[in-house]
């Protein structure tokens, strides 16, 4: 950043000037450093960006940042220095938030910083399991293989994202188009038919009547209702921060009967590929446990590795530990007995990650098919209902006119 300073010169004069420097002592210094007697120094003002203005509208995402670590491994492994590859991401990259945050790397590599660090001091964009497989590669000179399993990791899951995203985007899209047409039909073309029909002294059926009282409901609510649904929303958020509550919410959404086991094997492949990159890279286990914990979302699931880790730095094995926790699969607990007794954790690890990752897969594969045969028996009963609202009371005014 860039500092003001006021100071006297050799000869008594006064200087002013700016200085680029890594915090204020570091620009004091600097100054001095110049044969100048400093009088006053503060930071220089400095327009925001539009990125820093509106953060959630700039941010570096998944795909972002998979790519950043697979180009970077590849540049490393071909033998390419850090700082001119990081130069040349810099460029290439039109994201603005990864362009400023590269700009800070170099700032931080030129004042002696390792990358580890450097990649620490951003948390937003990268995570403690990321700077942590960083500090590995650096530790054992293996910096550009670590990068290349990391960038795997956060493939597969942008890839699940991606996924779901677009199989999710056709039926929502369709449910929303409907909502919107029943809306408007509801409160434009349908009270002024029923208003001719009371005229005509027709009886108005009671899907037609049920129908105007929920569009007038909605018209008398037309504020409060998205009003209500922000406070639910905000409420969820708050209540999520309190431990016990967010517990329960965990432990409910687990033990879900579709939903639970695709959120077990969504965390167990996680957790699992995490400790067997991680043992791959000659990381102490408990050190991999508390790694992999960390990237683990479930409360109930986290739980069960937390004792498991207990039971390993009191000198017992983990899957005694794991047993207790019925959530997790047999199967799971039992690999990682069998891993801790043959002393191949890392290769056992590595079998549930694909194992799980598969299983994950296929449910994922099923609960998207689900949903488009139930977002067309969602769309038929909208335009049924619509079909029914607007044609029964036609037909009733009809027969009152005869």
């Amino acid at each position: 950043m860039q500092f003001n300073y006021v100071a006297y010169t050799a000869e008594g004069g006064v200087a002013k000037g700016r200085i680029e420097a890594r915090d204020l002592e570091e620009a004091r210094t600097a100054v001095v450093q110049q044969g100048l007697k400093l009088l006053n120094i503060s930071a220089a003002w400095k327009r925001p960006s539009l990125d820093q203005i509106f953060p959630s509208l700039f941010r570096v995402g998944t795909g972002e940042l998979v790519r950043f670590t697979r180009q970077l491994a590849t540049m490393l492994g071909s033998g390419a220095g850090l700082i001119r590859t990081l130069e040349l991401l810099q460029v290439e990259t039109n994201n603005r938030i990864m362009r400023h945050t590269l700009g800070d790397l170099l700032n931080a590599l030129d004042h002696g910083d390792s990358l580890s660090a450097a990649l620490a001091q951003h948390p937003k964009i990268f995570s403690t399991l990321f700077v942590s497989v960083v500090e590995v590669g650096e530790h054992t000179g293996r910096l550009g293989p670590s990068l290349e399993q990391m960038a795997q990791i956060l493939e597969k899951e942008h890839q699940a994202r991606q996924k779901a995203m677009q199989a999710l985007m056709y039926p929502l899209a369709i449910i929303g188009l409907s909502m919107i047409t029943l809306v408007i039909l509801m409160t434009i073309a349908l009270p002024p038919l029923l208003e001719v029909f009371d005229e005509l002294e027709a009886d108005t059926p009671a899907m037609t009547r049920f129908a105007v009282a929920v569009s007038q409901g909605i018209q008398d609510n037309l504020l409060r209702i998205p009003i209500g649904f922000a406070v639910f929303i905000g409420l969820v958020i708050l209540l999520r921060r309190i431990s016990r509550v967010r517990y329960f919410m965990d432990a409910v959404r687990v033990k879900m009967p579709i939903f639970g086991a695709f959120t077990r094997t969504g965390e167990l492949s996680r957790f699992s590929r995490t400790i067997a990159m991680l043992l791959e890279a000659k990381v102490s286990l408990s050190m991999a446990l508390q790694l992999g914990m960390s990237g683990c979302k479930n409360l109930v699931i986290r739980r069960a590795f937390i004792d498991a880790q207990e039971s390993l730095m009191s000198g017992h094995g983990m899957g005694e530990a794991l047993k207790r926790h019925p959530i997790l699969p047999p199967m799971f607990v039992q690999l990682v007995t069998i891993g801790e007794e043959s002393n191949t954790l890392q290769r056992t690890m590595a079998d549930a990650a694909d194992t799980y990752q598969m299983q994950h897969e296929a449910r994922l594969n099923a609960l998207l098919g689900m949903l488009e045969p139930a977002s067309t028996v969602v769309v038929g009963g909208i335009v049924g209902f619509i079909a029914l609202s607007m044609f029964v009371p036609i037909y009733s005014g009809i027969s009152a006119i005869e």
